[in-house]
């Protein structure tokens, strides 16, 4: 028989075999997201046996989850840093970084970590955005410049994952809402075509790197301003993101 989130769950375990997750420690993991997702689509009282009967778990394990307190999830300061350095006056002119002195009064690279967290030594966050290849340092002057537009973690680190996490989160949740129906749907939109050759999907891939960039720090600088406008109802969040796929027909 078909299975329609085959797909989804292939690469998933893909993901948690690499990292070492064993399949008991997953599923002791779903069990509080099934409750949550229970109780959050129950209309009217919510019982212990209503959901049971809607997850499959059995009361014991609902009755020793539901008072659990789930771990809040650490900001990454290193993105924020980067956003910073783009967006306010002080450190960028019309969105372009500027170079910074290592050390100093603003603007400099260490009052900029300041601002982001005060119990991190600027030198980590230097030495990590160095490891990233996010920043330089230019020999000369021993100023520090901003390479790229967002911080993009080492490969396999704690941080990518945690990237991964929200990036998949957010997508999977916007296409899971228009699935179910709810208004007003969110834009998830996909083009895909097969029978290509690689040099073919190397130009493609490479017009799309560069409007779907083009789009992110718009909405980046755009957003950036906003937040800087007084409201009180600033409660919502937004993400917007793409991907760009390739393989080779008959793999995955």
């Amino acid at each position: 028989m078909p299975d329609p989130l085959a797909p989804l769950f292939k690469a998933f375990a893909r993901l948690t075999v690499a990292r070492g997750i064993l399949l008991p420690d997953l599923i002791e993991l779903l069990k509080r997201h099934y409750i949550d997702a229970a109780k959050a689509m129950t209309k009217g009282k919510i019982t212990d046996s209503r959901l049971s009967l809607l997850t499959g778990l059995q009361r014991r394990d609902i009755v020793r989850l539901r008072n659990l307190t789930p771990k809040q999830q650490v900001p990454n300061h290193l993105a924020r840093l980067v956003a910073l350095w783009q967006n306010e006056t002080a450190y960028s002119t019309n969105g372009l970084p500027k170079a910074l002195p290592k050390n100093g009064a603003a603007p400099s690279f260490e009052a900029l970590a300041r601002i982001v967290r005060r119990d991190v030594h600027p030198r980590t966050m230097l030495d990590m955005l160095l490891a990233s290849g996010t920043i330089a340092i230019n020999e000369d002057d021993q100023s520090v410049q901003l390479m790229k537009t967002s911080y993009q973690p080492l490969a396999g680190s704690e941080d990518q994952l945690a990237y991964l996490a929200n990036n998949f989160g957010d997508h999977l949740s916007a296409a899971t809402d228009n699935v179910l129906g709810l208004t007003p749907p969110h834009f998830e939109r996909a083009v895909h075509y097969t029978g290509l050759t690689a040099a073919q999907i190397a130009e493609l891939k490479a017009d799309f790197d560069l409007g779907q960039m083009a789009l992110l720090e718009q909405l980046s600088q755009k957003a950036a301003a906003m937040k800087k406008l007084p409201s009180l109802d600033a409660t919502d969040r937004f993400r917007a993101g793409g991907y760009f796929y390739h393989t080779t027909e008959g793999k995955s």
